[in-house]
């Protein structure tokens, strides 16, 4: 059985991360009895101080299909990632803009790993992402260009869209290949009755950092309150907070919202119940900034949350299988509202029938295995 090692920042049982834990479990979950995973990480969730509890160091923990290598913060040296790397067929490294993307391309750059390396972009090229941090970001991947780094690799991209984010910052000769995120391999859930005329549960799960864009959610959700008086709202946001000062931009946004907008926190959703949130839910409002797959849409409309979503995700309103709304984030606010309240005008059994629908499509949608097939079987 071929051999492939994951170098990621976090893994399960840590959740905080949403997204890329998702898209490596599922991996794991879908393709787990072809392949053996190994998994390189760290012993902790985003911004804890304690490690998992239950975890043995110097040894392989099996959880679910894999095998997981837990280290202490500061522990991906060169030393560990190239002895790992001996032992296996292929190292997949999730991100670049870390440590141990930066001693994985550094060990591939002097052969002193001698099997192929990719990395997953992660989204981290996508226009709206990319802009966060720009200086930094543009001076860390020029610097890397210059010292080789990029030359020996291979990249991982979930559309053609994200290949040409990759190549327009690291170089038009870059290797991309394509392979779309894997979401939940089934879903059977029961959910909420959708919410009569006038009232209205809207959602945002997503990490609390500057490009999942909560604080454009909050300025939509007031400009509709102040047009819609008569209207009611309530709004739940669930995520972890991971940018504090972003956070705190949020929050006071999040104060300034209308009356007929009743706003809640409502913690960090579990990892393995976010489709059952979603399931309470009539719409999920997520205008962010940049998504490589975006597996919360998915989920929203396989909990019939009906998904009001900005166009820097691969999902269009076709892709969504019209069970949701795609907005261009160039588009006047007005736009946004205007969409919210054409939904909630809606008859009932009109909500239901989309509700049903998206829940309908996600159980159908099949994403290409052998996508990643190729990628994991990739020889020198």
């Amino acid at each position: 059985m071929r051999k492939i090692l994951i170098v990621m920042g976090r893994y399960l049982p840590g959740y905080k991360d949403g997204g890329p834990v998702r898209s490596i479990k599922n991996l794991v979950d879908r393709l787990g009895t072809e392949y053996e995973f190994h998994i390189l990480t760290v012993d902790r969730d985003h911004g804890d101080t304690e490690a998992y509890p239950g975890i043995r160091y110097d040894a392989w923990n099996q959880v679910g299909h894999a095998k997981v290598w837990y280290v202490q913060p500061g522990g991906f040296t060169k030393a560990e990632v190239k002895r790992l790397a001996d032992e296996v067929d292929l190292v997949y490294v999730c991100g670049c803009f870390n440590d141990y993307a930066r001693t994985a391309m550094a060990l591939k750059k002097k052969d002193e790993i001698m099997v192929p390396v990719v990395i997953a972009s992660m989204g981290l090229f996508s226009p709206g992402a990319f802009r966060i941090k720009y200086p930094k970001k543009k001076a860390y991947v020029t610097l890397l260009k210059a010292l080789g780094y990029f030359d020996k690799i291979v990249w991982s991209a979930t559309s053609e869209e994200e290949a040409a984010d990759i190549r327009r910052q690291v170089g038009k000769n870059a290797a991309c290949y394509l392979a779309e995120d894997l979401p939940r391999k089934s879903v059977d859930i029961s959910r909420d009755k959708s919410s009569d005329s006038g009232y209205c549960k809207v959602v945002f799960l997503s990490r609390i950092s500057r490009k999942k864009n909560l604080t454009y959610a909050a300025e939509i959700l007031k400009k509709w309150g102040e047009a819609y008086p008569s209207q009611q709202i309530q709004f739940d946001v669930y995520g972890n907070k991971e940018d504090p000062v972003y956070v705190a931009e949020c929050e006071e946004l999040l104060k300034q919202l209308p009356a007929n907008v009743e706003y809640h926190y409502q913690g960090i959703a579990p990892a393995e119940e976010i489709i059952e949130t979603f399931a309470k839910y009539d719409v999920f409002l997520f205008p962010t900034q940049g998504e490589n797959y975006g597996h919360v849409i998915f989920e929203a409309m396989a909990g019939g949350c009906v998904p009001i979503i900005s166009d820097q995700t691969p999902w269009t309103e076709e892709k969504m299988g019209h069970c949701g709304y795609m907005i261009p984030l160039s588009e006047p606010i007005e736009t946004w509202t205007e969409t919210l309240e054409k939904y909630m005008l809606l008859e009932q059994s009109e909500k239901e029938r989309l509700a049903k629908k998206g829940m309908d499509f996600a159980n159908a949608y099949v994403a290409a295995e052998d996508d990643y097939r190729i990628i994991l079987n990739m020889t020198e």
